[in-house]
């Protein structure tokens, strides 16, 4: 067990990955060519060329010091591959802060009889990394293939992002889609350093990002002498 840390349930990874496609989707202009694959220019990106708030100019430039932007072929793909790797660190990073705690523990059940394993002997964090067993690992990603082949299988003719289970959620209104797209891009990338920071900290501090808080807002407690009543 990681020292100091609490035990958390494998199922926090799995749910991470497969709720993750329930957000907002990508670009909103494709350009079909007569081949089943899709092309992509940047202007056609959420916040294209002309918009400053995704690093365009009026004068048409846009930041991009290592081209990724001149290979249009494989630009609608990288741009599908970062909504999905946004979408799971956003919910990643929320399963990181609100559990494992005293609200939200595993349970004794058996994991692995033949390891004599139980849910709450996986700890949080990067540590779980470690702890989960190869049979557990198997049956995650299985269930993540299964879940890329089927509701999370990504339509190359539709926006980046689109997927079956939209459940609604997409706009009627191109303008109001437009700034949900650009909202669930920006908050994925900040996402997406989050979850790599956490991972970092809980690796140098040994506890789980509830114990870090805990550490922190304890800290600030004795610093102004402020008691709580709980």
């Amino acid at each position: 067990r990681h020292p100091g840390g609490r035990p958390t349930n494998c199922l926090h990874i799995m749910l991470s990955l497969a709720v993750s496609p329930l957000s907002f989707s990508g670009a909103p202009v494709l350009r079909a060519t007569r081949s089943p694959s899709v092309t992509m220019a940047v202007e056609d990106l959420v916040g294209g060329i002309n918009d400053p708030i995704f690093g365009g100019t009026p004068e048409g430039k846009i930041f991009d010091p290592l081209g990724f932007g001149a290979d249009e072929g494989s630009l609608y793909r990288r741009r599908c591959v970062e909504i999905k790797h946004g979408r799971v660190c956003m919910v990643a990073f929320l399963g990181m802060t609100v559990g494992p705690n005293e609200l939200f523990a595993p349970s004794h059940q058996l994991l692995s009889p033949s390891l004599d394993l139980y849910f709450d002997d996986i700890p949080g964090g990067i540590a779980a990394i470690e702890a989960v067993p190869a049979a557990g690992w198997f049956q995650i990603l299985a269930v993540v293939g299964i879940h890329e082949l089927t509701i999370n299988k990504q339509d190359y003719t539709k926006e980046p992002g689109e997927i079956p289970t939209f459940l609604g959620f997409k706009p009627d209104d191109p303008e109001v889609f437009r700034n949900k797209q650009l909202k669930e891009l920006k908050n994925g990338r900040l996402a997406m350093i989050a979850v790599l920071g956490e991972l970092m900290a809980q690796q140098v501090s040994g506890m789980g990002t509830y114990e870090q808080l805990g550490t922190i807002v304890n800290a600030g407690l004795d610093l102004t002498g402020i008691e709580l009543p709980f």
